[in-house]
């Protein structure tokens, strides 16, 4: 085997690597702590429950646990375990599928579903993991994967052609892993170089005729584990993965990254702090429309039934998301996915329904004449300024979003949010995270006892003090 040169130290693979490998939980801010912890209740949360209200996830679990292996890690709420890469695969699939994750929005990209799958299928093959090991591994990794988003997206003007939860969750998931085998920032760096083997993804993905894109994560999940696994085996990746003249940021990006957005302030500054949680299953671009009809309904005391019509307004980047629906026409949405993307379809859910829950996300839904019948009432309105504003704002990449309501005695009353609850700025209450879990977890195909389910609560909100975290799933699993 050719020796290869060490790499630059000061190259960012490098930098980055001994950011995993040696951070310890000390030096992770309370506030970080804190976010990660929430970021771990509200994944593992929308994980339980996907496969039942998305059947077309079913398929792809089944595969795995028919072809079974060396039991060790947990498919939760199945009671099967599996091989490490195959429980992370079928948790992750799970983890975009109901659209609820959480995601850093200057990224435009979901982080804990990349990254907390792998971790948790690794603590269970090691055995004995506290919760403190855990917070660190996917807090290094959380941080890493946010900074990776940032950097890319400091440099760009449009989203596209890649899908970046796909392209750069690889390296997120591999650096969960990485950390949660205590793996050396040399071995680290080796995992980044079997992983970018793996490493692709473009906008594809959302094609309407496909139902592959809230699966993404579970193949990011499996490459994690596995180049993790290989690296501490002694298999040799590459070096300088991410920047090298073949690697990441030049290949796929034309070497437009932001090079402080990734190693300035390192370890000192938390990008994961800017992590949003959702409070609506639906695609993050539709929440200012959310956030508006619902504080149009609220503030003007709105009934439903009042309603003429709805005028929303977004420039041309998010057209597509305002089709019109026209029930004659079968301009309506053909699928669960159709409607979580669908501007239309969600204003109507908030004014009929005053609020956005899983339910709303059903066949049954889809076929509700009263939510269509209202959701043909919502026009689009060009508003141009909104498409130079989806850009502008550092830490924010997220269109605003504004609706006007008419009612039947022709008064208009209109509500602009550039900054929808869930948002890191204006963030979501502790107890409403609190209360999706719950939601998500009533509805499981494995039911999880009132009794279980307010103990792993309990324990993962002060994760720093379990012993082992194999207390947190075995309820779960």
């Amino acid at each position: 085997m050719n020796q290869q040169t060490n790499s630059d130290p000061k190259e960012v693979t490098a930098i980055l690597s001994r950011f995993i490998a040696e951070t310890e939980y000390e030096q992770l801010p309370y506030p970080v702590t804190e976010r990660i912890k929430k970021s771990i209740l509200d994944t593992i949360g929308i994980i339980m429950p996907a496969s039942e209200l998305m059947p077309d996830l079913k398929n792809a679990i089944d595969l795995y646990i028919e072809a079974g292996g060396k039991e060790e890690s947990s498919v939760l709420a199945y009671g099967v375990k599996l091989p490490s890469w195959a429980a992370a695969f079928t948790n992750g699939i799970r983890g975009h599928a109901l659209d609820y994750a959480d995601g850093h929005l200057e990224a435009v990209f979901r982080i804990g579903i990349s990254v907390i799958p792998p971790a948790l299928a690794l603590a269970e093959r090691k055995g004995v993991v506290s919760g403190k090991e855990l917070i660190t591994a996917i807090g290094v990794a959380e941080e890493f994967l946010c900074r990776l988003g940032v950097s890319v997206a400091r440099r760009r003007h449009s989203l596209g052609p890649w899908h970046e939860g796909i392209l750069l969750g690889n390296f997120g998931a591999t650096a969960a892993a990485a950390r949660m085998l205590n793996l050396s920032a040399e071995q680290t760096e080796r995992a980044f170089g079997i992983a970018f083997l793996q490493a692709g993804g473009t906008l594809s993905v959302i094609a309407p005729d496909a139902n592959i894109r809230g699966m993404y994560a579970g193949f990011v999940a499996k490459t994690g584990v596995l180049a993790a696994l290989m690296a501490q085996r002694g298999v040799l990746g590459p070096r300088g993965s991410l920047s090298s003249a073949y690697g990441l940021f030049e290949l796929y990006f034309k070497g437009a990254y932001d090079r402080d957005a990734l190693i300035d302030k390192l370890g000192r500054e938390f990008e994961l702090i800017n992590l949003s949680f959702k409070p609506w299953p639906a695609c993050a671009f539709t929440h200012p429309y959310i956030d508006a009809m619902l504080g149009v309904i609220a503030e003007n005391s709105i009934r439903a039934e009042e309603i003429e019509s709805i005028e929303v307004f977004s420039g041309k980047k998010n057209r597509d998301l305002c089709q019109s629906i026209n029930i004659a026409k079968g301009q309506v949405p053909k699928t669960v996915n159709d409607a979580k993307r669908s501007v239309a379809f969600n204003v109507a859910v908030a004014a009929l329904r005053e609020n956005v829950t899983l339910q709303d996300f059903t066949v049954e839904s889809l076929s509700d004449s009263r939510l269509l019948q209202m959701a043909e009432k919502v026009r689009w309105v060009e508003a141009q300024e909104f498409d130079e504003e989806q850009f502008s704002n550092k830490g924010n990449q997220l269109a605003p979003g504004k609706v006007a309501v008419t009612d039947r005695q022709g008064r208009t009353f209109t509500k602009r949010t550039d900054f929808p609850y869930g948002h890191h700025l204006n963030p979501v209450k502790a107890e409403d995270l609190v209360n999706k879990f719950r939601d998500c977890l009533a509805l499981s195909p494995r039911p999880v006892s009132g009794k279980d389910r307010e103990l792993v609560i309990d324990k993962i909100l002060n994760l720093e003090e379990v012993a082992d975290i194999r207390e947190i799933i075995k309820p779960l699993s």
